[in-house]
């Protein structure tokens, strides 16, 4: 009777997932790993589809601006968002997966403009920090903006804060290595590109994952899903196809 009760509980559980709605998941513009105009979106993008797909899970991606995608997420008007670095205040709202992709928190300069690196970039004093919007602050700088010696300003996209470093109105920004080789190498001129710098000391490397809002009752069953098919997909050597498909300079990404 007991093993009659496991199967049927058992079977309800599939039943529950398997007639769980396509995932609707707010994308953005985050090259290379997220674009509506690469090939499947971009590698993050493709890492999520393929993994969902092998946790028997459907998704469906709409563009939007990353401050709406982070708001839809929270409000419950889309099932989820990818990739997205984990914060106590997003945990709030948003359920996490394994990482998908991580990489290095690079610090970003004018050439012409030298700036400290570690340890002596905890005596920065009046640096104007770009914070793109969907970006998170890292202890290191909070600290420093406590004190006065750092602040930030926040721009709608990491382009935008190139641009204005360029122009001498931001002394610097932290982005993603391999978003920001992807700005420079599509989005700058050679004089442009020569006129940048980064501190050969990264701020620290960084897990990017799917979130799935905690107003969908379905949410934690469809993240254990995915997780599963994450894990796959990496052990079958997948993960890394993808990778060398998708992502320029592969192998910057565990």
């Amino acid at each position: 009777m007991k093993s009659i009760v496991c199967a049927l509980a058992m079977l309800a559980a599939s039943i529950t997932l398997s007639h769980a709605h396509t995932l609707q998941l707010a994308n953005g513009e985050w090259p290379p790993y997220q674009s509506a105009h690469l090939p499947r979106f971009g590698f993050a993008s493709a890492v999520v589809s393929e993994a969902a797909a092998l946790g028997g899970l459907q998704v469906r991606y709409g563009f939007y601006p990353w401050k709406r995608a982070e708001e839809m997420v929270r409000s419950g008007h889309v099932d989820g968002s990818l990739v997205w670095s984990q914060t106590p205040l997003r945990d709030s709202f948003a359920l996490f997966s394994e990482p998908i992709v991580q990489d290095r928190e690079v610090v970003i300069h004018h050439a012409g403009k030298p700036l400290a690196d570690w340890p002596l970039r905890q005596q920065w004093q009046g640096v104007h920090l770009a914070l793109p919007l969907g970006s998170r602050t890292f202890h290191e700088l909070v600290r420093l903006e406590r004190e006065g010696r750092v602040e930030y300003h926040r721009v709608e996209t990491p382009e935008n804060g190139l641009r204005m470093i360029l122009a001498g109105r931001i002394t610097a920004m932290t982005l993603a290595s391999s978003v920001y080789h992807s700005l420079r190498h599509n989005k700058l001129t050679a004089q442009e590109r020569s006129q940048l710098a980064t501190l050969p000391t990264p701020i620290e490397t960084v897990p990017f994952r799917l979130m799935l809002s905690r107003a969908h009752p379905q949410a934690a069953a469809q993240l254990a899903a995915f997780n599963r098919g994450l894990l796959q997909l990496r052990q079958s050597g997948r993960y890394a196809q993808l990778e060398q498909q998708l992502l320029p300079h592969a192998g910057k990404t565990p």
